[in-house]
């Protein structure tokens, strides 16, 4: 599955030992499989840092997450109201 991260600079690799912990979820790697979200916090994550936001597309391989080397949050249904209140901040 495609998915998306929306950010300050392009995302060549994921280094997780790079992320901040007080996220919603706490420390981690945030995607979304929709690009207008993530086309979102790029543009508000990139005012913050004084540049144009940059959105970065991954291939998700749901597979690689079975053997339990990373902990994995994934929602099945999203909820409108708690994306339009993310993304209004």
């Amino acid at each position: 599955m495609i998915v998306y991260h929306g950010s300050y600079t392009n995302i060549n690799e994921i280094d997780l030992s790079k992320t901040v912990p007080r996220k919603d979820f706490g420390k981690g790697f945030y995607v979304t499989k929709f690009r207008t979200q993530a086309e979102t916090w790029a543009k508000r994550i990139g005012a913050d840092n004084n540049c144009e936001g940059v959105v970065t597309e991954f291939i998700f391989y749901e597979n690689a997450f079975i053997d339990g080397t990373y902990n994995v949050l994934q929602f099945d249904r999203y909820d409108e109201k708690r994306l339009d209140a993310r993304t209004q901040r």
